[in-house]
């Protein structure tokens, strides 16, 4: 018994933080604590300075190498291509418009924020840096799987190879990893007043963030909410990890690195597909709705599903 209570403390300490961070960012919104303007100039920063800062920094001092990893990043890259044509087949029942905004809802998990957030409690440095070369590998793809989404489903939106490859090489978060995965195989080294100003950048990262996030959220969607931003919440928080779990454990992760997949594989929808939908002509107000109720039960499957790997895979 105390075994299986250690083992739920362990799992709650991973994500209930990360939760109530959100819950208080959602509380201070709600007495205009955080204004609507401040949560875009912030979410601004985190998104083309901090975020970037903590993906280098932390890469750049690890031991972390893109060759080590290989296992791993194949199987979350496979993992998550598996779970789009489930997506698809799960989708087919709902009016065409509305397809677009539900594969994307159960496949694109906000990995940058929540899932990095999650790695860093569970296993500190190294398990965020091993996050960070899986993010950049699987948000590659859901830049690829999301606009071709839309490009099929949607009249507005123009499918381009030019301006997909543009988009992918200018985030900023894929440039950071890349930089400081080259960084590293040269052998470079920083003055250590760069680096404690990175880390001062980074530090501010995650809080900030959940924050921002917390105060996006409008829980009144959920009483508007339908069956289909239900099942595509469904199939994020329960589809998605278990389908990644079974293709990394067929490639013979270790303890860590199939924790590593399991978080970012149960973290929530990313709001980016509500913002790619209203862009591209989807049903942004389903993608919305998908990203509310994906936040709020996600606090659960991903504390249950980590306790069950503790407990059946020690």
């Amino acid at each position: 018994m105390d075994a299986i209570l250690d083992t739920f403390s362990f799992a709650l300490s991973v994500t209930a933080p990360i939760f109530l961070t959100l819950l208080v960012g959602y509380g201070l919104a709600r007495v205009n604590l955080l204004s609507e303007s401040f949560v875009d100039d912030a979410s601004k920063l985190v998104f083309l300075v901090t975020l970037p800062a903590l993906l280098f920094f932390n890469i750049f001092g690890s031991n972390a190498h893109l060759g080590d990893e290989w296992p791993l990043l194949l199987a979350g890259l496979i993992g998550t291509i598996l779970t789009v044509p489930l997506a698809w087949l799960v989708a087919r029942p709902l009016e065409h418009g509305d397809r677009s905004a539900f594969i994307q809802g159960a496949f694109r998990g906000n990995l940058g924020i929540i899932g990095l957030a999650w790695a860093a409690n569970a296993y500190g440095a190294s398990g965020l840096a091993q996050a960070a070369l899986l993010m950049a590998v699987i948000t590659i793809f859901y830049n690829i799987a999301a606009v071709a989404l839309f490009a099929v489903y949607s009249q507005k939106a123009q499918f381009s190879w030019n301006k997909l490859a543009k988009d992918i090489l200018r985030n900023p978060l894929i440039v950071a990893i890349v930089l400081a995965l080259v960084s590293k195989a040269v052998g470079l080294r920083l003055p250590q007043v760069i680096v404690q100003t990175g880390e001062y950048l980074a530090s501010v990262t995650l809080p900030l963030a959940l924050l921002c996030i917390g105060a996006s959220l409008d829980l009144s969607m959920l009483r508007r909410s339908s069956f289909g931003a239900f099942a595509a919440s469904a199939f994020k928080l329960l589809v998605v990890p278990v389908v990644l779990v079974a293709v990394g454990l067929l490639f013979g992760l270790g303890d860590q690195s199939l924790a590593i997949l399991f978080l970012l594989a149960a973290a929530p929808t990313a709001s980016a597909s509500f913002i790619m939908a209203r862009a591209l002509g989807g049903n942004s107000q389903l993608a919305a709705n998908i990203i509310a109720i994906s936040t709020l039960f996600s606090i659960i499957t991903a504390s249950l599903g980590l306790a069950l790997l503790k407990v059946y895979l020690p």
